[in-house]
């Protein structure tokens, strides 16, 4: 399939490519011999890869949030410009860097469901390995390395295959680092595909950013491959650098055009965010929790940094394979991602072809000196597809949540019509703007990285966090609820307060209403401490 689309993208675009000499120096024979990707190797051995990275079938704290702000954008036919959902940021500006992606996804559920929502992801998963076995097919390793490394690859970005926005950017990074792949390996490929393809990359994610970042570290690479004699000259510098100029032009192509920048610059210089949010933690603090955790997330961090390490040390073992632009590509996202653990997949699919390309030199092997079809029995591989994919929940209507969500509590809610402004457990915001709004409005929700101020989310941890600032947060805005945990540090604090009464409380959440509106005045419901049973969005 995706060497189907790059193969098309070629045909589509011979009279428009960029005439640049973006290889190293090779023969015309070799730069016109096939290649073998996986996806010819063994078709079912690389549809057991798809299910292995797909593997991870929880709904997302944030899904029903983007399923609701889809929802409206198709309602109204357009992107959003201000929020209707939240009390702290009424009516403020919202620049929605997410908003093609959630009428995606919105599409998907509307018209087919959670199996929508699951086709989708295993659409998006299968392309992104797809475009990645382009990748290492052009560094003609042998077949049986390329499968060994994308193994190892798939169980590494299972953990980040998720029912979020990000999956395009792992989608569209791998795209981009194909088109790169054949034109460096076989100067080959349509580059000026790389305009449309950021234009539509700004209107899915703010990972777009992560595209531009690889056109300036390819460029780069090949200026410095050129000064090394390697290349066509400065010629092709002037050339790669005009692209991602016209790149970066084509992401103001949005809704929001140079607002969506400012957002982005905004996320990327917030240091708050860093601290509230688990997926900004750097890859040291994410590899301490999980290891005196339950260990459930160790082994896909320890393929994660092994591949990572990996193409480190094949990097100095062999440090002439001519794909210097890849290595810098691979050093730019492995450190983004020892910075930030959100980082991971992106580093994961940049490292694959530079690692496969120089454990090949180290081995001296090359698709030429292997069989080009898989020895394990198609049968074998299908039963294997079959279980994994039925054991992980990819063949089931119903999707698991990935954490505890505060259903019951919400019921009561809605039992007793009681609406208002709710502040609410940041994980938790999404879920009730789902099921609660308009009548409700959050406090804070997972638009914290583009959308909330520092302020708000400052005050958001006081709170929670019972710290010095928490009563101030409670005095200073018109909350009329409070939903949290009873685990959490500010149920002491709840408990404590004359103002506010206990409303509602079972081994999930517990809801206290303010005194004197006409929350405090429904009879209380206190529940058992019991287990709560598994949970299914929505």
């Amino acid at each position: 399939m995706a060497d189907a689309a790059i193969s098309a993208v070629e045909n589509a675009s011979d009279a428009a490519r960029l005439s640049v000499d973006d290889g190293p120096p090779a023969i015309e024979s070799e730069r016109r011999r096939a290649r073998y990707s996986l996806i010819r190797y063994s078709p079912w051995l690389f549809l057991l890869l798809i299910v292995i990275a797909d593997a991870g079938q929880r709904a997302d704290p944030d899904l029903w949030g983007h399923l609701r702000f889809g929802q409206a954008i198709l309602a109204s036919g357009h992107a959003p410009t201000h929020d209707p959902y939240s009390y702290t940021a009424a009516g403020a500006p919202w620049i929605d860097c997410e908003w093609l992606c959630e009428a995606v996804m919105a599409v998907a559920y509307n018209h087919f469901g959670i199996v929508g929502l699951k086709a989708w992801k295993l659409i998006c998963v299968a392309g992104t390995l797809g475009f990645m076995s382009i990748g290492l097919a052009e560094t003609e390793a042998a077949l049986a390395l390329q499968f060994q490394i994308m193994t190892v690859a798939a169980i590494g970005l299972m953990l980040y295959m998720q029912f979020r926005p990000q999956i395009f950017t792992y989608l569209m990074f791998a795209i981009l680092l194909a088109l790169l792949a054949r034109k460096w390996f076989r100067r080959r490929g349509a580059l000026l595909a790389v305009v449309p393809l950021m234009a539509l990359w700004a209107n899915l994610h703010g990972g777009f950013i992560i595209g531009l970042a690889t056109l300036g570290a390819y460029s780069l690479g090949a200026a410095l491959s050129d000064a090394r004699g390697l290349g066509a000259g400065i010629r092709r510098g002037a050339q790669l650098g005009g692209l991602t100029v016209a790149a970066t032009a084509a992401t103001l192509a949005n809704p929001y055009g140079i607002g969506l920048w400012r957002v982005i610059a905004g996320t990327l210089s917030n240091s708050t965010i860093r601290v509230a949010n688990e997926d900004w933690l750097p890859l040291s603090r994410v590899v301490a929790r999980e290891w005196h955790g339950d260990l459930s997330g160790v082994v896909f961090l320890l393929c994660t940094v092994g591949l990572i390490a990996a193409t480190a040390l094949a990097v100095v073992l062999a440090p002439r394979a001519d794909d210097f632009p890849f290595v810098v590509i691979a050093a730019i996202m492995c450190v983004a991602a020892i910075t930030a653990a959100r980082n991971l997949p992106l580093a994961i699919i940049a490292c694959v072809a530079p690692l496969a390309r120089r454990l090949a030199l180290l081995k001296r092997q090359s698709e030429a000196t292997v069989m080009t079809r898989s020895a394990v029995n198609p049968f074998i591989a299908v039963l294997m597809l079959f279980f994994l994919a039925a054991g992980t929940g990819i063949l089931s209507g119903r999707l698991r949540t990935a954490g505890k969500y505060p259903a019951d509590a919400v019921e009561f809610m809605r039992r007793h019509a009681l609406q208002g402004n709710i502040l609410n457990e940041f994980g938790w915001g999404g879920y009730l703007i789902w099921h609660s709004s308009p009548g409700l409005k959050v406090f804070i929700d997972g638009r914290c990285e583009t959308f909330y101020t520092s302020s708000v989310i400052n005050q958001y941890i006081d709170f929670h966090f019972d710290l010095r600032g928490a009563q101030e947060v409670l005095d200073e805005w018109p909350h009329d609820f409070v939903l949290i945990p009873p685990a959490a540090p500010a149920y002491n604090l709840m408990a404590t307060e004359s103002g506010w009464r206990l409303i509602y409380r079972d081994a999930t959440s517990a809801l206290f209403a303010r005194v004197g509106t006409p929350g405090a005045l429904v009879a209380p419901l206190i529940r058992p401490a019991e287990t709560p049973a598994v949970e299914y969005f929505p």
